[in-house]
């Protein structure tokens, strides 16, 4: 089942979802050793500009699992599963990710603080194992490495989005434009207190793109380029 965004919802696909990713990494754990490493495209967008379509567009084209902001939140709630998910981690893995937390302990001001760590440390394992699309949640200011993470901020004109909120959620131009509004205001919170960073400084991405001038095609092909010259 999908919500009006199109992204999971039910408990059981969440379950289903996030068992099948822990046995996937274990078996390549075991096969391999190290996790893959694959690359990791981090999405920021401004709500209304069909920032989750176009990550699984992209997700699809590239081969990678998207991770949208419902199973990042879904994993760092539940204890049992982040454990699961550092445990697939190999122990020098492990132990770059206690040294990256020890950078945080203390420093976030979040009210959540218990939920803060067990995102980072999901984002961590996530972005570790790699071939991922992450859809918000802070990921472009959370996660390593550095080398094999993209990120990518997408927006659009005001005008643009509330189009796509009122035609998305079945809302009038004053209820889409509130929602908009409400959305922005709580993403700024959460990368100010989770990131210490400004989601509107354009200087915290490799890329910010218009998507209401460039196609997701397109976006795919820059994203390409992107991964492979940094590769």
């Amino acid at each position: 089942m999908t919500n009006k965004r199109g992204l999971m919802t039910t408990n059981n696909s969440l379950e289903r979802f996030l068992k099948l990713q822990v046995q996937e990494w274990t078996h390549q754990d075991t096969e391999q050793k190290r996790p893959l490493g694959g690359p990791v495209i981090a999405i920021s967008r401004e709500p209304g500009c069909d920032g989750e379509s176009i990550a699984r567009i992209l997700a699809k084209e590239l081969g990678l699992v998207v991770y949208d902001w419902e199973i990042v939140e879904q994993i760092a709630k539940d204890a049992h599963v982040s454990e699961q998910l550092v445990a697939t981690l190999d122990e020098t893995l492990r132990s770059e990710l206690e040294d990256w937390m020890d950078e945080f302990v203390g420093g976030s001001g979040f009210s959540e603080h218990q939920y803060v760590q067990s995102l980072r440390r999901v984002l961590f394992s996530i972005a570790a194992h790699g071939n991922a699309v992450i859809v918000g949640r802070c990921a472009n200011f959370l996660i390593l490495p550095e080398k094999r993470t993209l990120g990518l901020c997408l927006v659009a004109p005001l005008k643009a989005r509330v189009q796509n909120i009122m035609q998305k959620l079945h809302l009038s131009e004053e209820d889409a434009r509130a929602n908009i509004d409400h959305t922005e205001r709580e993403l700024r919170s959460l990368v100010k207190a989770i990131g210490h960073a400004d989601i509107s400084d354009a200087t915290n991405y490799h890329i910010v793109i218009n998507t209401a001038l460039v196609t997701p095609e397109t976006i795919v092909q820059i994203a390409k380029e992107m991964l492979r010259v940094k590769s």
